[in-house]
């Protein structure tokens, strides 16, 4: 086969372990975010993003060139390059290990799956050291510390070919400068997909919060509550649990925009949302409905402790002076109705118009006040 042949096909299979990268990045990428590893403490994250980094590295070592009897090329360096730059030096160690381990499953005990180990721990020393140690001024220091990187890998690799081919250097340096140059191709653009993605993600997560989440008191919004209201109520009638609802008014909250301005009106928003969230449980819920009315869920929660919880959000306003400018805050006051399945409602469905009734009538009979569901008289504080 002519050197011109040998060297399409060498390319070829460097352009499929190129492929693979990007591939398995694109796959894992949103995955991991979906499975919130990033949430998760810091030993079990190391270990997941170290095992599937290993992975992806051995799999590049099935996908590899054999340039001679036992001697596998490919890029499985990268992955290793990526979780040191993005993730840091443990799950690298991890990493390591595994491809390792892979080595020498797929090209048994030999010279050349020796001398991989002494490559890896090369390259995660290697790579660890730039990382912390070298700090470029420029712009765009991840980019400059992955070309150093991969200049780094070469020279190791370099090194290591040269023990092995002590009597062929001609073969050597027939696909050397080539795997040097797809080196830096396949690096560079690996780390180029994963830091896009990785931003993909971060923005379709913003998003995400955004369209469930009311822009000025970081309350959930009736997007949400839609989306999430009848779960909550399948769940209690399964499990048959009580559920309860507060629906909640700032009183005279049109006098106060009027007399003070709408910017004076978002401040009391603001603040009314810092409260509802200081005084609920963490897996309770609270919704802005729009302008000034509220409402909270409080599953498994029943209408005597729900009073409970109304009553010491309707105190907390009362006694928290609002801050509408630098130098003046204001007073003011909550109505609130209360609801429960099954305490006050049979059908769950009506749960919401039991609660907003409660609450007209809370408005209606002097406000400031709390007031359950089929009651006749208000829990006056």
């Amino acid at each position: 086969m002519a050197h011109g042949d040998i060297m399409f096909f060498f390319l070829d299979d460097f352009f499929i372990n190129l492929c693979v990268i990007i591939t398995l990045t694109v796959l894992y990428v949103p995955l991991r975010s979906k499975l919130k590893i990033t949430a998760m403490p810091f030993w079990q994250k190391g270990i997941i993003d170290g095992v599937l980094c290993g992975l992806n590295s051995v799999m590049l070592i099935i996908f590899s060139i054999e340039v001679a009897e036992g001697a596998l090329v490919d890029l499985r360096f990268i992955p290793i390059m990526l979780i040191i730059l993005l993730e840091g030096l443990f799950p690298a160690i991890i990493a390591s290990i595994v491809v390792i381990a892979g080595r020498f499953l797929i090209g048994g005990m030999s010279d050349f799956s020796v001398s991989a180990v002494f490559l890896m721990i090369a390259l995660v020393i290697g790579f660890q050291l730039i990382h912390k140690l070298y700090q470029p001024h420029q712009g765009k220091r991840t980019y400059i510390k992955a070309v150093v990187m991969i200049f780094y890998s070469n020279i190791v690799f370099t090194i290591t070919m040269m023990f092995h081919f002590q009597n062929d250097y001609l073969s050597l340096l027939s696909f050397l400068p080539v795997y040097c140059f797809i080196s830096f191709v396949g690096g560079l653009t690996s780390l180029f997909f994963v830091r896009y993605l990785g931003k993909t993600e971060m923005l379709l997560a913003k998003y995400k919060e955004e369209v469930s989440t009311d822009f000025l008191t970081g309350l959930q919004n009736m997007r949400s509550f839609e989306k999430v209201w009848g779960q909550v109520v399948n769940k209690a009638v399964i499990k048959e649990e009580k559920l309860t609802i507060l629906s909640l008014d700032i009183d005279q909250f049109k006098q106060i925009n009027d007399t003070y301005g709408h910017p004076a009106g978002n401040q009391i928003l603001t603040q009314f949302g810092d409260i509802l969230s200081r005084n609920i449980r963490s897996f309770d819920m609270a919704f802005r409905n729009g302008g000034d009315e509220f409402s909270i869920v409080l599953p498994n929660c029943s209408i005597e402790n729900a009073l409970e919880v109304a009553e010491r959000i309707l105190e907390d306003v009362k006694a928290h002076p609002f801050q509408i400018s630098q130098k003046e805050s204001i007073y003011i006051t909550v109505s609130i109705g209360a609801a429960t399945y099954p305490d006050t409602c049979s059908n769950p469905l009506q749960i919401i118009h039991q609660a907003d009734e409660a609450l007209y009538k809370a408005k209606h009979s002097g406000k400031n006040q709390v007031y359950p569901a089929k009651t006749s008289s208000p829990n006056e504080l």
